[in-house]
């Protein structure tokens, strides 16, 4: 699962989260640092510093996660789901 969530100094960021399939209720892992910040051209706009999930798909091997920057544009990322597996803790 795809999350976003807030730091301090309002830095906006997502992560990821694996949940239980039988008792989805459990958390199995979790990202210890962010899949996702804003970089340097993402933290000015409307809202700074901010960059939040609009969902995710897989397409093969990679997880492709549009997202929204500071409230003014969106664009994509994509990601090795085996990265982000090994990752999970």
């Amino acid at each position: 699962m795809i999350t976003h969530g807030v730091g301090p100094m309002r830095k906006y960021s997502i992560g990821a989260v694996l949940l239980d399939r039988d008792d989805p209720s459990k958390v199995v892992g979790r990202l210890s640092e962010p899949l996702l910040e804003p970089n340097e051209a993402e933290r000015d706009g409307y809202v700074p510093n901010v960059v939040y999930s609009c969902g995710s798909l897989l397409h093969g091997r990679q997880v492709v996660i549009p997202y929204g920057i500071s409230d003014y544009a969106t664009t994509f990322a994509a990601v090795s789901l085996d990265q982000i597996l090994a990752a999970l803790e």
